[in-house]
This record gives structure tokens, sequence and C-alpha cells, in this order.
């Protein structure tokens, strides 16, 4: 009976020591973030996070209590010796995976581990872009040394204790104790709420909050929960919420009160930029000498000074921008063809008004469901990573992006059918930021600049050719970068983005508009200027409009927030509280907001 409670013992300590020595790795590992906080806030995050490594062990030590009781009924142990061993190998195995893409993939998103990186593994190759070769290098070093120190903690210690010979049926009440124990240790105690990333929160600063979650139960929480979206983020009856609702919604006379085209039907160009946020736009603010060619832009278009992405990916950014639709705190829409199928899209309404549609871009178009969301659409020409050569492609991504607006350029030049919609989406701002010049020291700014320079000779060369003075060029980002890497991707700064309105269908000169949007707003706002229908786009705004309510909303890992210009609200879903909130009715109408927006997708 003692050498099997002994085992199962050693087995669940095992795992709480290797949770608990993952989090000062975490904390070094991610040192440009950690040096600012004291030693003391360091073991607040062990301490914190201490009973999510208790549940987490539980979970793992399940399989080894379940051979443990089989065990009773045998004489000999070798056999379930060696089968505790191949599995424990494999969880260990599974867990230095999870550890290792953690530490890599955080400073790129700003959250733990979760199923996000799942959405991407029909696209491997774009999947593995983002990191740099030296992120590969230190991760596989990490990788190595984490499992040799795993494995020989584990074989040298805890392994040799599964060796007991003869039966022991007393053993069995005595496990099934154990075992209820574990589920406690599982459920996260015996109060009414059951074990989640809210417990792990204990600062105001979101870094320690996030060092202190263990990385393996928060994927295998994500991958456990439940895709009927009609039971997500439920904040209230369905009263209150059509109730806050008529707050967020236009009224029935609503109509645009500006006109700024000089023509009903005009070409169109849309560039969407890959992880441009305000921050780095001199002209609202940013880092100065990284997009002067924006910033000449600006002075000439119609600019949008107060303008948010609804989200941080850039799957989510797409839905936001081409069918008006927010984005979702945990998963994408896309990775969903059946719903986003049924999206409104102003690709189909403009082919439905004679618009020739072409979409470009110089990587994988089947990343995240991407192509079948274009064919859906109606996009008659869709030009991606395969219809480049490889002197043109860059060693990560695709197609350079000069490589691409070439492209987009030449094909403008040869079209024959009027009017047409061109899409754009640039590439090489992204992660590894691998581009073919050197400006600037920093690599994340230095591709900026890169992508900068490249729209100026598009949109140069664009001028100068003969459809300017019938056509709209509109550029936006598809989201915000986490720039400078400190910022926290809850807070407001992380998702404000430029938007700009240029071209010789202009009726008016250079203009700012102050009004608080966001990305979906584009689709009703855009439609409308061109009088076309825009009735099924039900979450967008006309920001033009005097009897809309102006207001953004944006999306974080499990959170969101909301604002106008009465403040801002931030609510953190996983922590189930207000990160911020400058009034409570904004912080109602956001939760309103938010499940209204699933009950929508549940329906779709």
């Amino acid at each position: 009976m003692k050498e099997r409670l002994i085992a199962l013992l050693s087995h669940y300590l095992f795992w709480v020591v290797c949770f608990v020595a993952i989090k000062p790795v975490f904390l070094l590992w991610h040192w440009s973030e950690s040096q600012q906080y004291s030693f003391k806030e360091w073991l607040l995050t062990i301490y914190h996070g201490f009973p999510m490594d208790l549940s987490m062990a539980g979970y793992l030590s399940l399989p080894i209590l379940l051979i443990i009781l089989v065990s009773c009924f045998f004489a000999q142990s070798r056999a379930f010796s060696k089968a505790s061993k191949v599995l424990m190998v494999l969880l260990i195995v599974l867990f230095v995976i999870l550890f290792s893409a953690d530490l890599m993939l955080y400073k790129y998103w700003g959250f733990r581990l979760d199923t996000t990186p799942l959405f991407y593994l029909s696209s491997p190759k774009d999947a593995a872009a983002s990191g740099t070769i030296l992120d590969y290098i230190l991760s596989l070093v990490v990788f190595g040394a984490a499992l040799a120190a795993t494995l020989a903690l584990y074989l040298k210690v805890v392994a040799p204790r599964f060796h007991f010979s003869g039966k022991s049926l007393g053993t069995l009440p005595i496990s099934i104790l154990i075992g209820g124990l574990l589920f406690l240790a599982i459920r996260g105690g015996v109060g009414v709420s059951t074990m989640n990333v809210g417990r792990c929160y204990f600062s105001q600063h979101i870094f320690l909050n996030h060092a202190a979650i263990n990385p393996v139960w928060n994927f295998l929480d994500a991958s456990l929960r439940s895709d009927r979206f009609e039971d997500k983020y439920r904040f209230m009856n369905e009263e209150e919420k059509v109730f806050l609702m008529k707050n967020n919604s236009p009224m029935e006379a609503d109509s645009s009160s500006v006109r700024l085209l000089k023509m009903e039907r005009p070409n169109v160009v849309l560039i969407i930029m890959e992880g441009i946020g305000s921050n780095v736009v001199e002209t609202l603010g940013g880092v100065e000498g990284v997009t002067p060619q924006l910033g000449r832009l600006m002075s000439e278009g119609v600019l949008f000074t107060h303008f948010f992405a609804n989200s941080f990916r850039t799957d989510r950014g797409l839905i936001s921008i081409l069918s008006g639709y927010p984005a979702q705190p945990t998963t994408s829409v896309l990775k969903y063809p059946t719903k986003s199928h049924h999206l409104p899209k102003i690709a189909t309404s403009l082919k439905q008004v004679g618009y020739d549609l072409a979409f470009f871009y110089g990587g994988d178009d089947n990343f995240t469901n991407l192509h079948s969301y274009l064919v859906d659409a109606g996009f008659e020409t869709i030009v991606s990573e395969k219809d480049f050569s490889r002197s043109e492609l860059s060693t990560k991504w695709g197609a350079y992006d000069h490589v691409v607006l070439d492209r987009l350029f030449r094909h403008i030049q040869e079209q024959k059918s009027y009017p047409f919609f061109k899409t754009v989406l640039t590439l090489n701002s992204h992660e590894p930021f691998d581009v073919p010049m050197k400006k600037l020291e920093e690599p994340y700014l230095n591709s900026v600049a890169y992508t900068d320079s490249c729209i100026g000779d598009f949109v140069g060369k664009l001028r100068a050719s003969s459809v300017w003075d019938s056509t709209l060029v509109v550029i936006l980002p598809d989201h915000a970068f986490r720039y400078p890497n400190d910022l926290s991707s809850s807070c407001v700064e992380r998702h404000e983005i430029p938007m700009l309105w240029l071209g010789g269908a202009l009726a008016c000169g250079p203009m700012r508009v102050d009004t608080i949007s966001s990305q979906m707003d584009l689709a009703k706002t855009f439609l409308r200027q061109l009088n076309v229908d825009a009735s099924d786009f039900i979450f967008s705004k006309d920001i033009f409009s005097e009897n809309s309510p102006h207001f953004a909303y944006y999306a974080f890992p499990d959170g969101f927030g909301f604002l106008d210009t009465s403040g801002v609200a931030i609510y953190d879903n996983a922590a189930q509280k207000a990160l911020r909130s400058d009034n409570d009715t904004l912080l109602l109408r956001g939760k309103a907001f938010l499940q209204h927006l699933y009950d929508d997708l549940s329906k779709r």
C-alpha cells in the first residue's frame, strides 16, 4: 500500500515542481519586461499561479492513479511500471513542446499559449514564418535542455518509485480518497468558482498576471471549451441586452451627412497594411521618421484620427474590414467556413453593382481558410504566393511588398473592365520583419519603414496613371502591433490605427475626421458613399451619420475594449473583472455588445 501511495505522490509532486520551475524561466526569458518588477513581485507570480499548477498536476496525475488502481488487483508491477513510464515520457514531451512554444510566442502575441496556433496548422509554412532563425535556434536549445532536465528528474527520482509487488486491495479506498483530493485540486478547491485564469490575476500589471498562468492548463482549457457560441459571454438577460443595444445601434432615420466623392462609382483600391498602429505614425503622435510617405499622403487626403482595429490578428481584422463584422476574443469566424459564408461582404455588394474584383497577397491565401472566404466573396482574380517567382519571395513569408504592389499596378494598367475594386494585403511588417531594406535599427520599425516606402511608390505611380482621377484609395491596417513590447494586449493604445482615404475621386480637400470609429465601420461608411445598399452590415455604422452612436469596440484574448467620448471600458473575462471602467453604463454597453455578437454568431 505504502509503495503505491508514494508512487502516486511522487508523480504529482514531479509535475508541481516542473510547473513552478517554468515560471522563473518565463520571467528570465522575457527579461525586457520582467526586469522592471521587484523580486517580491516575481515570487508573487509563483504564489498566485500555484493553485493552477496544483490543478494541472492533478489532471496529469489522473492516468497514473488509474494505473495504480488497476495494479492493486495484480501481484506483479512490471507491466504497470512500463506503462506508466511510456505515458509519462509522452506527457513530458508534450509539456516541453507547449512550454517552448509559449516562450517563443508570448513576445509576439502578448498572451499565454492557447489554441490560437492550431488555427494556423493548415498552413504550417506561414505559421512558422512568424519567428526568426534565432528564435527557432533558441527555442530548440530551450526545448532540448528542458526535455533533458525533465526526463532526468523523472527517470532518476520518480520512475524508480513505481516498483511494488503483491496485490493491494486495501489500497483501493485510500486511492479513491486521493482521487477525490486530486479532483479538488483540479477544480481549484471547494468554493463556488472552479479553477480559471482569473484566479492567477493579482496585479495591475498584466504581464505579471500572465506570468502566473500555467500555459499547459491554459492550452488544455482552451482546447476543451465548447463551440456553442450561444453559451459564451452571458452577462445579462435578453431584455437588458436588447435595451442596452438600442444605445449601440443606429436610429431608423440613419443617413450619411457628408459626401466625400465626386462620382457614384469610382474605382477603388483598398490597401490593408500588416500590423501598423498609430504608435508608429508620426502624424498621429507616433515614432518619428518611420512613416514619412504615409505622413505626406495624410496631409492630402481624408484622415481618420480616432480609428481602432477590432482585433489583434490578421484573420480577424480582415473580417472586420471586409465584412464589417466584429472580431471575437477567443476564436476566428474564418475557422468556420459555414459561418463566414453567411457574413455580408463588401466585395459581394460591389460585384452586384458591376465592380470587377481582385485580391493581391504575397503569402499563402489558404492561411486560416482565407481562400474560401475570398472565393465566396466573389473575387474573380486572387493573386497569392504561388503566382510569384522564387526570386520575388522573401525567405520566410512570401513575396516582398514592393513586388506585390508592382504586380497590382501592372494589373490596373491592363484593366479592361470598370469600375474595379482591388484589395491588397501587405506582408513584410509581420514577424520576422524580413525586408530588403535597412533604414532603422529596430527590426519592426525598419519593416514598417519599408512598407511605407512601398506604399508611397505605388501611390505615386497610380497618381501619374490615367485612372487616378476616377479612383479612391483607402489605406488602413489589419491590426496594430505590440510596440513597444511592454504594451498590454488589452490597452487602448494597442489597438489604435490610422485610416486614410485619398485619390482623384475625392471631391474634398485635406480633411481630418476625429469621430471615434473602428474597422467594422468601414463597410457601411464606404458603401453609402457609393450609394450601395449596406443594410446587411448590421454591426457596421456610418461614421458620417449624425444618428449613429459613435463608439469603438476591440477584442483581445478573452476580453474586450469599448470606448466613446465618455470614456473607456476594458473587461477581462478570464479574470471576470474590469481592467478599466470610466463609467458603469459604458461597461454594460460593451458587455451587451459582446453578448449580442455571440448571439448573432451562433445563428450564422
